[in-house]
């Protein structure tokens, strides 16, 4: 028994781990649309909120409790409103930090360990790809989601600060669609599509958690288990396609090593290394030296 509980069975125990991983990819990671804050933390928040405003922590669990839904979505502005204030509490810091009338360049302290000049330079530089790396980013956005590119061109002339942000969600909610439809088209697609089940699967568990109805509950969770074997098809698909690419890669890895084979043969040849040899003292011997005038 003892052997059974420390060594685990190799039959058993790579298959379980198999289905385990099936649905890492497809996990929301914290920022995401989907991705639900941690039960501790939202229990530390609420109790700082009930340290410094009583009535509106009252209102939150009562929130909490009769309409989970609206909850999520006051607490994620909430939590929104702190990270925005500590943001600006710490660039107040770092300003505070700087001699008098010198103020912190964007690209914080490697950017004033390079120095004056080339600080600048580099400051111009980073900024000028940042700039272009958001043209880029929001031209993609108006061809594929257009609705979130307006909502961040909007945002950009009305709230700077807030638009940084938002701009960094979005990016890490779209970017990876971005960057495969520049290097893989059908795997940019299959990514696409998982994201709208994403959004279904999030929509519906939203709506069995809020459901009293048990009849609505089980048609809800049919629903739901029809979006969750599509997002399987998905993974499925989305695994072809790096394995398609995997054999291609291994391919063309087959033609240079061969390439290479014939080369190295080549260059064993007695005859070739005398000819070589002969040729680069030709070369060495007919160089003139250069005059040089300073």
């Amino acid at each position: 028994m003892m052997i059974t509980a420390i060594v685990p069975c190799p039959a058993v125990e790579p298959k379980a781990e198999e289905e385990k991983n099936v649905w890492i990819e497809d996990e929301p990671m914290p920022g995401q649309a989907g991705a639900q804050a941690p039960e501790e933390m939202v229990e530390q928040t609420l109790a700082r909120i009930r340290e410094n405003n009583p009535e509106m922590a009252d209102r939150l669990a009562t929130l909490r409790k009769d309409n989970p839904e609206a909850f999520r979505a006051e607490f994620r502005k909430i939590m929104a409103e702190q990270y925005g204030q500590r943001m600006r509490e710490r660039a107040g810091d770092r300003q505070h930090q700087m001699p008098q009338g010198q103020m912190q360049p964007p690209g914080g302290p490697e950017m004033m360990r390079m120095g004056p000049e080339r600080g600048g330079a580099g400051r111009e530089m980073i900024h000028e790809r940042m700039q272009e790396k958001q043209t880029e980013y929001l031209e993609w956005l108006k061809q594929n989601y257009p609705d979130e590119a307006e909502k961040l061109t909007q945002l950009r002339e009305q709230n700077p600060e807030h638009y940084m942000r938002a701009f960094a969600i979005s990016l890490k909610k779209y970017g990876h669609i971005m960057q495969a439809s520049k290097d893989n088209p059908q795997l940019a697609a299959v990514l696409k599509d998982n994201l709208v089940l994403k959004e279904k699967r999030d929509e519906l568990l939203r709506m069995i958690r809020g459901a009293t109805d048990e009849t609505k509950k089980k048609e809800l969770t049919k629903e739901l288990e029809g979006v969750v074997s599509q997002q399987f098809d998905l993974i499925v698909r989305r695994k072809q396609i790096a394995y398609e690419d995997l054999l291609k890669k291994l391919e063309e890895l087959r033609k240079e090593v061969e390439q290479r084979k014939v080369e190295v043969e080549k260059w064993k040849s007695a005859e070739f290394k005398q000819q070589s040899v002969k040729d680069r003292i030709k070369e060495l011997v007919s160089q003139t030296e250069k005059f040089e005038w300073d």
